[in-house]
Parts: C-alpha cells; structure tokens; sequence
C-alpha cells in the first residue's frame, strides 16, 4: 500500500503568527531606541522574511546594526507568545493530532528560521517527524527545495506527498516539487489552479480522504 505524506506550511496553515510577528519586531526596535516603519510593517503582515524585513525598515543602516537586531527577534518574539493563550489556526492542532495517530507521516516546510518555537506553542512538536526551515535550504519558497528536502526527510517520493499552504509562493514552491497541494483559504484565489483542493479549514477526515486514507486505520 502506498505511504503517504502531510507537509504542512506554519505561517498561516498551523500558527495565526504575522500579528505576533509585528509586535517582536516593534519590541525590538523600541529597545534599541528605533522606530518601526509603516513600510516594514506591511511587510511582516505579507510573510517577508527577516532579512528583508529589516532592510525595508533600515535600508541605510549598517551590518551590524541588522545583525543584532535578527538576532533578537527570536528571544523578543518567545516573550510575545509567553503572553498569548493561542495562536493556533482554528483545527489545526486536532488535525495534526488526528493525522498522527493515524500512522500518517508529516512535516512542517517554512521559510522561518525558529519554527519550534510556534510548534512547542501549539502542541504538536512530537506530531510531526521532519521540520524543514529557511536555514535547511539555499533558496527559499517560491523555491522547489524546502519541500523536495522534507520529503526525503520524510523518505517519500513527492508524487506521494500532499502539500498545504496558504500562499501564492508556497503554492508554487509544492506544484514545482510534483506534490499535491491543498490550499487554505476562505475564497479560491485567482492564482489557484483547477487541480489544486481548496480547504477552508484544516479537517483531518478530509485530508485522509485527499491520501485515500482509510480513517480507521491506526498505528
């Protein structure tokens, strides 16, 4: 019987995370006596990555200045999730849980170089076999590379993956590596293909589906 795989993105899929994104960053400048910029502020709610973020908000300032900076987001943003009761995605805790008792091999592919700090959060650090982040690879989603690492990670082909993302660039990143991809979204976009499953809330039962998983089956 063939195996088959759940690679989930985290920004938007598990974790609920861009407003707590912003209110890291906002505390890290405030610390060092800076202010945040409208511009860099919209880029952290669109997904943007660290580096680019902090070039938008300091596009003159030196190296080292970004430097410490990047550095301490990630303490500044475990003391905004120390202070918040949830930032899970409605259903993606059950599912996740669901899944892995259901014998189903999973893992989390994200540009974000700390994930484990939102998946500790959630609850579902021991759920999930492979964790992929922008440190893994060389070139981030749109790219190809982050999903076709995870599954071999996961030592799966990607025809027998089923991806799920939220984004135009992750979308892309899954269909380039030749996985199925479902995307969670309340409307279909534009972008979307006819091939590709809309999922308005993350569901274990139909994703098993999707894999042509018998739900009862069980590790």
């Amino acid at each position: 019987m063939t195996t088959w795989g759940v690679l989930f993105d985290m920004d938007g899929v598990l974790v609920d995370s861009a407003s707590l994104h912003l209110r890291a960053y906002e505390r890290v400048f405030r610390d060092l006596g800076l202010d945040f910029p409208d511009v860099a502020r919209d880029a952290v709610l669109s997904g943007m990555a660290r580096l680019q973020v902090l070039d938008l908000a300091l596009p003159a300032a030196e190296a080292d200045l970004k430097r410490r900076l990047s550095d301490a987001k990630p303490e500044a943003l475990r003391t905004v999730l120390r202070n918040q009761a949830d930032c899970s995605i409605p259903g993606a805790t059950e599912t996740v849980r669901a899944l892995a008792q259901a014998g189903v091999p999973m893992a989390v592919v994200t540009n974000s170089r700390s994930p484990e700090i939102w998946m500790e959060k959630i609850g579902i650090t021991n759920q999930i076999q492979v964790v992929v982040t922008g440190d893994d690879v060389s070139s981030p989603k749109p790219s190809a590379e982050g999903y076709l690492l995870g599954a071999e990670r996961l030592g799966l082909p990607p025809e027998s993956c089923l991806a799920i993302e939220d984004s135009h660039d992750g979308w892309t990143a899954a269909k380039s590596a030749g996985m199925r991809v479902a995307v969670l979204a309340n409307e279909r976009p534009d972008w979307l293909d006819s091939a590709t499953v809309l999922m308005r809330r993350l569901d274990a039962a139909r994703i098993s589906s999707l894999l042509r998983i018998t739900p009862a089956a069980r590790r």
